[in-house]
């Protein structure tokens, strides 16, 4: 009688490895199992159908498992149908060369099936299993996994798998790395090998488990592509990202894995820190890191991002991923070959919607950033550097160095910087060739030598200047936020001819001067410190007490008291195409207020000086524009005065307090009934006074009038 086939069917199937009596009584004499016979030993076969055909040649091999028991992150793997059509039974030596299975739960909750083969080898305690064809969604999988006394190995093949059907695995293996991420997806094609080290075999025994991390990856070295990549973490988002790799990760000790990446060809799209990155699909991306599992530390011993001939970024340094801020020592060189093509591909897309949309910008562009923490030492090169913001900032050819750190602890001495320019227009105002040598350190800046800067055919020249609070903010209530700019000098005579020119304002007549206090700019205000004084119109203004809150907004407020002294009226008022008028004035703008740029208050006058001895002469068109303030129009015209083109005066003057939108106006004095005043008291003959009989006036309506004014001049000129 001879056994044609075996069926047997078993509940449970358990293989505990037992210490006989003599272990018990000597540990020192304890066996030292294999890594195989360490598995067995905690092996759990549940409901377990197996059946043996003997007769058949080959031999034919079938096995039916509800549960297979293995160490994480393999743990939920069921419903297993194994069939072999051709196995090969030695003493030593078991092999199927033509096998089938299916299993639940490799890849999610999916039924998976795929092509195999296996051999065991008992002498040399040797396992290979290699598995082909297996269908994983949408994707194709092959592997092969060896196993001996000291090592295992996998050889993985896959194209188009689904991250999601990875995730078990990888959460496993990188879990505080891919838990920080709120959505996490893409598509995966890779070949490689993953390769472990198993637990010394003379440290195990019957009484001690098989370590969890039996199974642990010593060694990854993967290369494929990476399809449709997309996450998102917390407000970073990246979609639609393609990208060649090349992974290797090598364990150095238990918790420390050595890990190195290459990417190229990038596509996609990345909003990681408010920046916004549309990448073109020639960059490439590399890096070398020691990772720190425990301590979520990166070693970063290399890390570069380029596109060739527009730039390269080179960063080194060490990353604490458990401190939320300023977990940061990193030394980076940036270097921008091309900065026109790196504005077009990049920054074009990083500013749009911001306050900086519409910059241009080309030239070459170096820096080197070392960051400790909140510590910064920063050295930068600028090589023909030109660029342009809208209207309001425009450097042709900008070139030197700027060195500079925050740290206020440091003995080491910053070495000076230098910018020369060949010219640069803020709000169209053309400063000429400068350079400039300062020195930066720690929060603050300063001007190292007096500098002349030409404007137009003078020159701003600077005796000193600073800037301090430089990255640093102090408490908003001071409204002191932000860098603070302090500077003192004087303009050097300008021919204000050149300047209206420029600016397409009515022609001026004469030269600007200034003094220039010690002045101090920020965010929210610029106040001058002492009395700002400008030689114009053949005489002089003095500014004081001048403070502009909100200066670069649209709702900037004003404040200042102004003196006139000595002005040439015949300059003014051929400037303005008011009338001619000979003499000079004084006057005072007291409290003066602008609210967005538009007087709300002020207590005002101009007026002849006491004593004057300069000529005294207004033409006939002055007289009449002079009349239309006052409330009265036309009266020369309707007089015999008509005909005389200018006539002779004592003194004139006019003044007005603003507030709450009235101006309430007075002349150099009050007519003897009271129910006017003087604006021009004549002299000589043919005499002639001109009256003012509105003491109130709507200031609109009075702004009005000076526009009608100008507008009509200017049609009699042409």
């Amino acid at each position: 009688m001879a056994i044609g086939s075996i069926e047997l069917s078993i509940e449970q199937f358990l293989l505990p490895l037992q210490q006989n009596s003599l272990q018990k009584s000597d540990p020192q004499k304890q066996p030292a199992y294999s890594h195989t016979q360490q598995l067995l030993q905690h092996l759990q076969l549940d409901k377990l159908k197996l059946k043996l055909n003997i007769d058949s040649s080959p031999i034919k091999l079938s096995i039916d498992l509800d549960h297979l028991n293995l160490p994480k992150p393999y743990t939920n793997l069921n419903e297993l149908m194994f069939s072999c059509q051709s196995l090969d039974i030695e003493a030593s030596y078991i092999a199927c060369t033509m096998g089938t299975v299916s299993i639940r739960g490799l890849f999610d909750e999916l039924i998976t099936s795929a092509d195999f083969s296996f051999t065991y080898n008992l002498e040399i305690d040797e396992f290979i299993l290699s598995l082909n064809n297996m269908d994983i969604g949408h994707g194709l999988f092959a592997s092969t996994f060896k196993i001996d006394k000291h090592k295992w190995q996998v050889e993985l093949n896959g194209k188009n798998i689904n991250y999601q059907m990875l995730k078990q695995y990888l959460d496993f293996y990188f879990e505080e790395t891919m838990s920080s991420l709120d959505e996490f997806g893409a598509i995966v094609s890779f070949s490689g090998q993953l390769t472990g080290s198993l637990a010394d075999k003379n440290s195990a025994s019957a009484s001690q488990p098989v370590p969890e991390n039996s199974f642990a990856i010593n060694t990854i070295d993967l290369k494929g592509h990476i399809t449709n990549l997309h996450y998102a973490s917390n407000e970073d988002i990246a979609e639609n990202l393609y990208a060649d790799y090349v992974f290797n990760l090598k364990n150095i000790t238990k918790q420390t894995h050595q890990i190195s990446i290459a990417v190229n060809n990038i596509s996609g799209e990345l909003l990681q820190n408010d920046i916004y990155v549309a990448f073109t699909g020639k960059e490439h991306f590399t890096a070398r890191a020691n990772y720190q599992g425990s301590k979520r530390i990166i070693n970063l011993k290399r890390f570069s991002i380029k596109r060739e001939n527009i730039f390269e970024v080179v960063s080194s340094g060490l990353i604490d991923l458990a401190k939320k801020q300023a977990g940061y020592t990193l030394n980076t060189t940036f270097n921008i070959q091309d900065l026109a093509g790196f504005n077009d591909l990049y920054l074009k897309n990083i500013l749009d919607g911001s306050d900086y949309q519409g910059l241009e910008i080309e030239g070459r562009l170096k820096a080197k950033v070392s960051q400790d923490k909140q510590l910064f030492d920063i050295s930068s090169e600028f090589h023909d550097l030109s660029l342009s913001f809208n209207e309001q900032l425009a450097i042709i050819d900008l070139n030197g160095h700027i060195n500079w750190n925050n740290n206020k602890q440091s003995l080491k001495p910053v070495p000076e910087s230098q910018l020369s320019w060949q010219e640069i227009s803020l709000n169209h105002l053309p400063l000429g060739p400068t350079q400039l040598k300062f020195k930066t350190q720690n929060d603050q800046l300063r001007l190292l030598h007096e500098t002349d800067i030409p404007v137009f055919d003078g020159f701003l020249h600077i005796n000193t200047l600073e800037l301090s609070q430089i990255g640093q903010t102090v408490d908003v209530n001071t409204q002191q936020t932000g860098i603070n700019i302090a500077i003192d000098g004087m303009i050097k005579p300008i021919s204000l001819d050149k300047v209206s020119r420029h600016f397409d304002w009515p022609i001026l007549d004469g030269k600007l001067s200034a003094v220039i206090p010690y002045t101090t700019y920020n965010e929210h205000l610029l106040a001058v410190g002492g009395a700002l004084m400008m030689q114009v119109f053949g005489g002089v203004v003095i500014v004081k007490d001048l403070k502009i809150e909100q200066p670069l907004s649209d709702y900037a407020r004003l404040f200042a008291n102004i003196d006139l002294k000595n002005i040439n009226l015949q300059s003014l008022t051929k400037t303005y195409n008011f009338g001619e008028i000979e003499g000079r004035v004084e006057g005072k703008f007291s409290q003066l207020e602008l609210n967005s740029w538009q007087p709300v208050a002020f207590d005002a006058y101009i007026r002849t000086p006491e004593n004057d001895k300069s000529s005294h002469k207004i033409s006939q068109r002055a007289i009449d524009n002079l009349s239309s303030l006052g409330g009265a129009s036309g009266i020369l015209s309707r007089s015999f005065l008509s005909f005389f083109e200018t006539f002779r005066y004592d003194k004139l003057g006019l003044s007005c307090k603003l507030k709450n939108n009235i101006c309430k106006m007075s002349g150099i004095e009050t007519s003897g009934d009271g129910k006017s005043y003087y604006i021009v008291k004549g002299g000589g003959i043919p005499r002639i006074d001109v009256m003012g009989f509105q003491d109130q006036v709507n200031w609109h309506v009075l702004t009005s009038r000076l526009k009608t004014i100008q507008s009509a001049n200017e049609a009699v000129i042409e």
